[in-house]
């Protein structure tokens, strides 16, 4: 296995003897996670049934994502400071705890806290892979590797719900979280080799960013709040509130720079907060607005759910393709592209749920598009981040990525219940609101156009000068 400090230009693959069981373990450890995030909201609203939660469902999404946030910057943080494999090892026992706990829930709130397990080991799994990505890969193979994982997403997607569905109805809804259990030790057994062989770097960013992580998740969680709320009267301070707290925090947690889009790596982060609102944000309300709008049944969303997967690893694999053509040139280019797809695709979409049921073909055009630009923007910035990333700082970096796209995704996700909400106590029909709701997405990626424009350099002797570090700790303005 490659160490770090290898400079030697490498002829293998990433499925070639040297990197085969790395590479392997990374996929099947991404399945998995991808698997409970895309399969597991099939059963949701049949646990809350059971469990009398329905009036608190929203938050079986929210306390995942936050807990996501926490998990996000600890594997990160942990990685740099004793290398990935304890983190990952600790990420997937978390993972595993939470799975039992929600299969053995007795009321919601039980569930609320297995979700809230499974979303703290899934931020440490996702974080950890692109950071192994970062420094077990070379550059020439990393584009590939990335592909790869990004094509670890295709099956849970393809089959994820039905699969998820057919064994709820067979069995039980419980089902659903164990089923995954037994494969956790193949992934590890597969990964830890190569992780052991990955020393820490003991020069990322000083001081602990963990009580600066749970001031993060406490405003974010206090921001979402304020967004589900109906009431004006305590929306508004909510809001207000939360973001007092988030963006103070963010400026800590994230790279000098990030919050202005500053050239370079900063921008970059940014790059992966907008694609994932962009996406991720759509994504989130896509079923709904085939069912509600365009008549479909559960199949029938499921399938054009799928169009947007099948297209997004297809430009995944084209950016690797022409990543490893061009020696990693044209990144910066492919994503501005990857985002004007995107804008047209949520565009698109909006139009069609606007429009009503005969425009279906257009809704799922578009998402389809709207899959081929994260295809190309989501490999490709990240690899453009983790090649800055200053050495022996790929923890951070990779776990600043995951935190930027949480971090969206979760206000996506709240901006859109509040619109929704909005909506329906005003009278509205469904695709206004949900149509607004892709037309924030589309702005969403045009501003991402004019961030990833700033992630290439201003000149060719700037690509060999990292950006700032992370300023964890350090009391930088992001």
């Amino acid at each position: 296995m490659r160490d770090e400090s290898d400079t030697t230009a490498p002829t293998e693959g990433v499925l070639s003897p040297r990197y085969r069981a790395l590479s392997l373990g990374l996929i099947s450890s991404v399945t998995l996670v991808a698997f409970l995030w895309l399969g597991v909201a099939t059963v949701l609203p049949e646990a809350a049934e059971d469990l009398g939660g329905v009036h608190l469902f929203g938050w079986a999404f929210t306390a995942f994502m936050l807990a996501n946030l926490f998990g996000t910057v600890a594997a990160g943080q942990g990685a740099d400071r004793s290398g990935p494999a304890r983190p990952y090892l600790q990420a997937f026992a978390v993972f595993v705890t939470g799975c039992v706990v929600a299969a053995l829930a007795g009321d919601w709130y039980v569930l609320l806290a297995g979700r809230a397990l499974q979303g703290l080991g899934v931020g440490g799994v996702l974080a950890l892979a692109y950071l192994i990505v970062g420094r077990a890969y070379p550059d020439e193979l990393r584009a590939r590797m990335l592909a790869l994982v990004a094509s670890a997403w295709t099956l849970p997607a393809l089959l994820g719900p039905a699969v998820a569905g057919a064994l709820a109805r067979a069995t039980d809804w419980r089902v659903v979280f164990l089923v995954l259990v037994p494969l956790v030790p193949a992934a590890a057994l597969l990964t830890l080799p190569a992780l052991r062989a990955l020393t820490p770097s003991g020069s990322g960013p000083g001081g602990n960013r963990l009580p600066l992580t749970v001031l993060l998740v406490l405003g974010v969680g206090v921001l979402l709040a304020g967004l589900e709320n109906r009431d004006p009267a305590v929306l508004i301070p909510l809001v207000v509130a939360g973001v007092a707290v988030t963006l103070p925090v963010l400026r800590r947690l994230l790279p000098a720079g990030t919050l202005t889009a500053r050239r370079g790596m900063p921008a970059g982060m940014v790059v992966r907060g907008l694609v994932s609102a962009a996406y991720y944000g759509g994504e989130s309300f896509f079923p709904l607005s085939m069912a509600r709008v365009m008549g479909l049944d559960t199949l029938g969303s499921g399938l054009a759910l799928s169009a947007g997967a099948l297209t997004w690893v297809t430009g995944a694999w084209l950016q690797a393709r022409l990543d490893t053509r061009g020696g990693g040139s044209g990144r910066h280019a492919r994503v501005v592209l990857g985002f004007v797809l995107l804008a047209g695709g949520d565009a698109a979409i909006a139009l069609a749920v606007g429009t009503g049921p005969e425009s279906v073909a257009l809704a799922v055009g578009g998402w389809a598009v709207a899959g081929l630009g994260m295809g190309f923007v989501y490999p490709a910035v990240t690899t453009i981040v983790l090649s800055l990333a200053p050495k022996g700082q790929e923890g951070a970096a990779s776990s600043g990525l995951q935190l930027c796209e949480t971090l969206s995704v979760a206000v996506m996700t709240g901006l859109g219940t509040a619109v929704t909400a909005y909506g329906s106590s005003h009278g509205w029909a469904d695709g206004r609101g949900l149509g607004l709701i892709y037309l924030i997405a589309a702005a969403c990626a045009l501003l991402g156009i004019a961030a990833g424009l700033r992630t290439a350099p201003r000149r060719a002797a700037d690509t060999a000068e990292p950006s700032p570090a992370p300023a964890a700790g350090a009391g930088h303005e992001a």
